[in-house]
């Protein structure tokens, strides 16, 4: 299926006195839902024998929603209204990164050292030897995040500055779990030759070079055509990130229900960056050809070109085991669709194309959306691997031993482990940096255990 655009969503935190009795949060919980908004966080504020104050987060579609639900939150006469906030827009004021010094520089013998004269000394001894140069600057441990904004999360192409705030957080998120510098490089142009051309130019700066959010189908010559440039690692985290992490989940529902993956048969609807990368994914695992559907006739070829076989929803509806859809189009698949027993992975965001609570009460053995299967459990240990092998390049063998790593991590019951637990990072960085070893693609092997050991402190914070 050809990937929908989706209704913007926000978030509003709205702040409620209620008098302190039985039903009252729940009277005012039911008329928040009754109106269309989507109930997240609630946090007690203060409360008295006569009044709760509650911090409410809602999920909405539009400012017309949020007036519903004001409106008929002020005719509970136990409750009161008592502001709105948009604590997300307030989270970003002055952006969410910044570079500071490692080294002290407060006096005039610390800016001798770091900068002049002592600089041209390292200059020099890097000049010599270029090997050094992960040693002695921050490239050895830089990733560059790069976008052209045409597919900024679900909301489609809205250009490169509008995607900062994505490409801010993944920078945040790989400095707290892996210690890691991202820089966003933001691109205006989305020609697939212009953009590997400047990010082969930019190249020397960095360690790695993370794709993202760059739309199906010009997303996959840009990565072929980057990769032909540089001499370091690529990848498109929406492709193989994705992937490793829905397979993780996949290999984890096969577990729990005693099933071996290699013997179900796997459909894949929606063939753009995801979901292709997903189907290839599962064919090198399994061994056996992905089922696939798309609107995009390109899209199939693709598949069938990568060992998969074309389809249609009908047919993977009604003989695949596992069905997985990344279309964006919210509703597609209908209770009535889904056989007993088949597992179903629904992970277009916010709005899946079944909901897991439905799709399990038509019989499906297990269902998940995409806000169970985040692909932040992938690229920050794939991204500290990489760089602590000083890899040469990224290969499908590291995202499925990425995959692996994640199974072996997750708790019994579970479809993935904790996307914030820097340990399941640090391992993940390990199973990718050791795939680097066996295929010969490090280029830092004499140096692999000091390195791990540095990058495990950085990611664990410890001094």
């Amino acid at each position: 299926m050809a990937r929908q655009g989706q209704k913007p969503q926000f978030v509003r935190t709205i702040q409620v006195r209620n008098e302190n009795r039985v039903g009252v949060l729940a009277s005012v919980i039911g008329t928040i839902s009754d109106n269309g908004g989507d109930i997240g966080d609630i946090r007690l504020v203060s409360q008295s024998p006569r009044w709760v104050v509650r911090d409410i987060d809602v999920t909405l579609e539009s400012l017309e929603q949020l007036d519903n639900v004001l409106t008929n939150l002020h005719a509970i006469h136990e409750s009161r209204v008592l502001e709105v906030r948009d604590e997300v827009l307030a989270a970003h004021v002055g952006g969410k990164i910044r570079i500071q010094p490692t080294r002290p520089l407060t006096s005039i013998a610390d800016l001798g050292r770091i900068y002049t004269p002592g600089v041209g000394q390292v200059c020099r001894h890097l000049h010599e030897d270029p090997s050094a140069v992960d040693l002695y600057t921050m490239i050895g441990n830089t990733v560059a995040i790069v976008t052209d904004g045409t597919a900024i999360l679900g909301l489609g192409n809205l250009g490169p500055q509008a995607g900062m705030p994505v490409m801010e957080g993944k920078s945040a998120l790989l400095a707290h779990l892996v210690g890691i510098n991202g820089i966003p490089i933001l691109l205006r142009t989305t020609d697939p030759e212009e953009i590997a051309q400047t990010v082969a130019n930019i190249s020397p700066a960095y360690g790695v070079i993370q794709l993202e959010d760059i739309a199906s189908p010009h997303c996959f010559e840009v990565e072929e055509l980057v990769k032909e440039r540089v001499d370091i690692p690529v990848f498109h985290d929406d492709q193989q990130g994705t992937a490793a992490v829905v397979v993780a989940a996949l290999l984890n529902a096969c577990k729990v229900k005693g099933l071996d993956i290699r013997k179900q048969k796997i459909g894949q609807i929606g063939l753009g960056a995801a979901g292709l990368a997903i189907a290839k994914a599962l064919i090198l695992l399994t061994g056996s050809p992905v089922l696939g559907a798309d609107l995009q006739p390109d899209a199939v070829a693709r598949l069938v070109k990568g060992g998969g076989q074309s389809a249609d929803i009908e047919q993977i509806m009604g003989v695949c085991d596992v069905v997985i859809a990344t279309t964006g189009a919210a509703n597609l698949i209908k209770p009535a669709m889904i056989r007993r027993g088949q597992i179903i992975f629904a992970l277009s965001n916010p709005r899946p194309e079944i909901d897991p609570d439905e799709a399990e009460k038509a019989g499906a053995l297990v269902a998940a959306s995409g806000s169970s299967i985040n692909n932040l459990l992938c690229y920050p240990g794939v991204c500290r691997g990489l760089l602590d092998a000083r890899a040469t390049r990224a290969i499908p063998e590291m995202f499925q031993a990425a995959s692996e790593t994640l199974v072996d991590l997750t708790d019994e019951g579970s479809l993935l482990p904790g996307a914030l637990d820097k340990h399941v990072h640090a391992a993940v960085a390990a199973a990718v940096a050791r795939v680097a070893l066996e295929h010969g693609l490090a280029r830092r092997e004499a140096d692999m255990v000091v390195m791990r050991e540095l990058a495990e402190a950085t990611a664990f914070g410890v001094p």
